[in-house]
């Protein structure tokens, strides 16, 4: 491995270029006896088999030779590599795989060793959409969702596997899995007033990784839909320019105390009845969601949350006739839910019991966030975990306990282990033993689940237990021969109160030299919706700060108070602040690393953000010139009054007027002394207009800077505009941070 602008390339993509194994993705048995796996390179690529009872271990294929050869006689290709010639697998049968070989379906007897190609579809059939695998796989199509373009998405398929879902010019679309033609359920959307429904990575759900999304009804006769009404909303402009003509494109984006857009909760029967409108009063400025079906098919759990996230309330509707009542409610002298978590991902905390009986609720109200569990008249029957640290979210209830990932360790508080607890009261057990960050997939029977965990420098380890923690075997471990770096390092600092502790997370060149002096970098966020210090290996907010040291810095992460994941009094340090302990808590963490060590130059730094990050890294350095010497604001947020994600924090302008004066940081503009570069994308209709507001600003200040705009680019960069900011930022830096001894 190299350092330089090789290194930096290289490890911009991250970390999968040079380690293989650790983490993996299972395929499960129907019967529930095996566990099936592929690991390496393609090129020597491996299977193992596990027997989930006894944990015994065997390869996949035995004679890997011998099954490359009948797979060359099944289908006529000659599969590249040497190792096992498929990418994924899954199971045909409790002792036979599926899988694909170029663009043949083959099976594999895993006792005889026989592979068979499946029965190959007519081009013709194809062509028409009239084949199976067309009907029975779910389709792309374009979705809405607030404040941003639409994404691509693919069909929700019903409990039976007889049709999908999908949306089509606002309205909802059923589309039959028998003979692949179209109806709709609605005919009354609009773009102004359209309908939606949830959407989660089905991969995700099916790995035990996400809860399933609420749409359908257990026996998928109804779909529970929302009905989203845009009248009146705030339309940020969007102008395309690289076509012969110039295009201007308006999308949705509710602005801080203006016009939210007004949902409401609809049932929809498939077999054509009336829809039916969930009776939840005006819903004018509430979030409500579709929380959960109840078993028997006919009624639902919905959640709801007023605009500024100080009460929530948990009712039970009937899906054939919209009546509701409530259950139970909360309300907090702050926010009770991340507001992007529910906007966005519809992650309310809300869960039943497999019966349909009992739910479990997520709240904060002792100080740090616990289970609760509710019976379906609304009472408390007992809290189900308690103590100083957080649960972090549940994957999974069965009929005697609740499983959930938490950051028990309060002496390492970004760990994150397995834990479960019972239904009917006890103490909790953590299932995890290891440091760092664990994340569990369960079987389809909950009897197993695949534990796998790493640190910022100790790559994936995947082991396999039983539900009660007891350890299985070993599964698999990530090589890691072929990286040649130094690891990064946590550390904690003192926050600037004094008191609180801090965690984060330091990279180094591959050939740091600790008798040598290296500039430091920080790559910062600040946003109070997420922690994003990288505690696991290879995290997303791990590439851009490993691949910046690679050209001769050494660089860190760090969330200060104001963040989640730790005590609501850690996170509520945001409320009416935004500020509050971005800039004091940052700067102490940059004195204190100087101070600490001695590889580190004595000059100032750099800092380099994205999104609300670019407004942390301007922010850093126009209020601690002393601290910071260049800064680079990537797609900024700098406007407070520009959307509604601030409100849950912030208040309101209209009755928080010091709250948003104090959060705008145009003012600082005229005492920014650090170098600075502004990028962003022209069409992302989010921050475009702030970044064309700083630049002015800058500019009547007489402050000079370098303004990247990246073509045709939302808030989020395609590779070839990424690997163009990045080099832009590499320069920058090489050009204005003094270098020290090297």
């Amino acid at each position: 491995m190299t350092t330089g602008h090789a290194g930096f390339d290289r490890f911009i993509e991250g970390l999968d270029a040079f380690v293989t194994g650790g983490a993996i993705l299972p395929a499960w048995s129907p019967d529930g006896k095996w566990l099936a796996f592929l690991e390496g390179t393609a090129e020597e690529r491996t299977g193992r088999l596990v027997d989930l009872e006894s944990g015994r271990t065997e390869p996949l294929v035995a004679d890997v030779a011998a099954l490359r050869k009948a797979v060359r006689a099944a289908t006529g290709q000659t599969p590249a590599g040497t190792g096992l010639p498929f990418e994924h697998i899954g199971f045909a049968g409790p002792r036979q795989l599926s899988a694909m070989v170029g663009s043949a379906t083959v099976t594999v007897d895993l006792d005889s060793g026989e592979v068979a190609e499946l029965p190959t579809e007519r081009p013709i059939d194809l062509h028409m959409e009239l084949a199976d695998s067309v009907r029975r796989t779910p389709k792309e199509f374009l979705r809405t969702a607030p404040l941003t373009d639409p994404i691509k998405a693919r069909e929700l398929g019903s409990p039976q596997g007889t049709a999908f879902v999908s949306t089509v010019d606002g309205n909802i679309v059923l589309r039959s899995v028998a003979d692949n033609r179209t109806a709709r359920l609605t005919t009354d959307g609009t773009p102004e007033h359209e309908y939606r429904f949830d959407l989660v990575d089905p991969q995700l759900t099916a790995l035990g990784m996400a809860f399933p999304v609420c749409n359908w009804s257990p026996d998928g006769s109804r779909i529970a839909v929302y009905r989203v009404d845009n009248e009146g909303v705030y339309q940020a402009p969007q102008v395309h320019h690289l076509k012969r003509g110039d295009e201007v494109v308006h999308r949705y984006f509710a602005q801080a105390g203006g016009r939210l857009e007004r949902t409401t909760l609809h049932v929809l029967d498939v077999y054509g009845g009336a829809p039916v409108e969930l009776d939840l009063g005006d819903t004018t400025d509430t979030y409500p969601v579709h929380g959960a079906w109840l078993p028997d098919g006919a009624h639902l759990v919905v959640f709801v949350l007023r605009r500024d996230c100080r009460r929530a309330e948990v009712l039970l509707a009937d899906a054939r006739t919209g009546q509701t009542r409530p259950l139970f409610s909360e309300e907090g002298e702050t926010f009770l839910r991340i507001h992007h978590d529910v906007y966005y991902g519809k992650k309310i905390g809300l869960f039943r019991t497999p019966d349909g009986t009992r739910l479990l609720w997520l709240s904060e109200r002792s100080g740090w966030k616990h289970l609760y569990l509710y019976d379906l008249e609304g009472t408390l029957i007992r809290w189900l975990t308690d103590g100083e640290w957080p649960v972090d979210y549940v994957h999974r209830v069965d009929d005697e306990y609740v499983y959930f990932t938490a950051h028990q360790d309060q002496t390492r508080p970004y760990d994150v282990h397995l834990a479960r607890a019972p239904l009917a009261g006890g103490s909790v057990e953590r299932l995890s033993e290891q440091p760092g960050v664990h994340a569990a997939i369960f079987s389809p029977n909950g009897e197993t689940f695949i534990d796998t965990f790493s640190t910022p420098a100790e790559a994936p380890r995947s082991v396999l237990r039983r539900a009660d923690g007891a350890l299985i075997c070993e599964l698999s471990t990530a090589d890691t021969s072929n990286l040649e770096w130094t690891p990064p390092q946590q550390f904690t600092a003192t926050a600037a109160d004094g008191e609180t502790e801090l965690w984060g997370v330091q990279f180094f060149p591959a050939d740091f030299d600790p008798t040598k002096q290296y500039p430091l970098i920080e790559y910062v966020y600040g946003g109070p919706q997420i922690a994003v210090a990288p505690h696991a290996f290879n995290s997303h907010f791990a590439k851009a700060v490993h691949a910046l040291a690679q050209l001769g810095y050494v660089t860190f992460v760090v969330d200060g108070r104001g963040t989640p994941e730790r005590s609501k009094a850690f996170h509520d340090v945001v409320t009416q602040d935004w500020a509050a302990g971005l800039v004091p808590d940052h700067a102490a963490v940059v004195e204190q690393l100087k101070q600490r060590h001695g590889y580190l130059s004595e000059a100032k730094v750099g800092v380099v953000g994205h999104s609300w990050g670019g407004y942390s890294a301007f922010r850093l350095a126009a209020e601690r010139p002393d601290v910071y010497a260049a800064a680079v604001s990537s797609a900024p947020g700098f406007d407070p009054y520009s959307s509604v994600l601030y409100e849950c924090y912030l208040g309101f302008p209209q009755t928080d007027h010091d709250a948003y004066r104090n959060a705008t940081p145009y003012p600082l503009a005229a005492q920014l002394s650090a170098e600075f570069l502004l990028a962003c994308g022209t069409i992302d209709h989010a921050t475009w207009t702030d970044s064309i507001k700083m630049s002015e600003t800058l500019i009547r200040a007489g402050k000079d800077h370098e303004f990247v705009l990246l073509p045709e680019q939302p808030h989020g960069y395609d590779a070839v505009h990424d690997s163009y900011f990045w080099r832009k930022v590499a320069a920058f830096f090489r050009a204005h941070l003094q270098e020290g001894n090297r």
